[in-house]
């Protein structure tokens, strides 16, 4: 038995922020506990799987930033709107799409997650405790100003959304009228064509009928 795995992460990240000396500690980012006190942050081990990580958790970042000018809004699928992200800096899952059941904006909650201040303080809190590339911090944080206008492209994109969605289904409903109308011309067009002839048809059998019986001797009585 390891002699820390009695000791909870969250004890271990204090004991590694408090005083000179660092105990053992559990690296979320190694994944490991640790036992190299402050040598293990700076060492290359760990900055190299720093690295991973960022460059993987800004793929995502980048992604979601370029719907801030251009918001992505389409119908909810349940498949595809519901999952979550992993939030290095605050460690915990996030939502990563905004939706209401009925239409989604794409990559909403992971931008409104990263404007928050609890997540701007947790960043910096992270690049601090894993000495991460300062240049890199500010793209981890969305600022007010790009909430702001978020909040604003957001609006205009599901009132385009929602014209969008009345023209369609007035499109649908217009395709519809049409094939119901032709056909019951199609319809009409038979019984013109189909049952005159059924008729004269049924007078033409009836008259042979007729014709057949009144040639026919009758039998007289013996």
């Amino acid at each position: 038995m390891l002699p820390f795995s009695g000791v909870s992460r969250s004890t271990a990240v204090f004991v590694c922020t408090r005083g000179g000396n660092m105990g053992p500690f559990y690296c979320e980012i190694c994944r490991q506990t640790d036992f190299s006190g402050k040598g293990h942050i700076y060492g290359k081990s760990h900055q190299s799987k720093l690295k991973v990580v960022l460059v993987k958790f800004l793929e995502k970042v980048k992604e979601a930033r370029r719907t801030i000018k251009h918001p992505q809004v389409e119908k909810f699928d349940a498949t595809e709107h519901e999952k979550k992200f992993w939030c290095y800096c605050c460690g915990l899952e996030v939502q990563r799409h905004v939706t209401d059941g009925r239409f989604t904006v794409l990559h909403g909650a992971l931008l409104e997650h990263m404007s928050t201040r609890e997540h701007r303080a947790n960043t910096h809190a992270f690049w601090w405790k894993n000495k991460a590339d300062a240049k890199l911090k500010e793209k981890f944080i969305i600022t007010e100003e790009e909430a702001e206008r978020l909040k604003t492209e957001v609006a205009k994109a599901l009132d385009q959304y929602e014209e969008k969605e009345d023209t369609l289904i007035k499109e649908q409903a217009a395709i519809i009228r049409y094939q119901e109308h032709h056909r019951l011309e199609v319809l009409q067009s038979l019984i013109e064509v189909c049952f005159p002839g059924m008729k004269q048809h049924l007078i033409q059998s009836c008259s042979s009928l007729l014709n057949r019986a009144s040639r026919t001797p009758s039998r007289q009585p013996a």
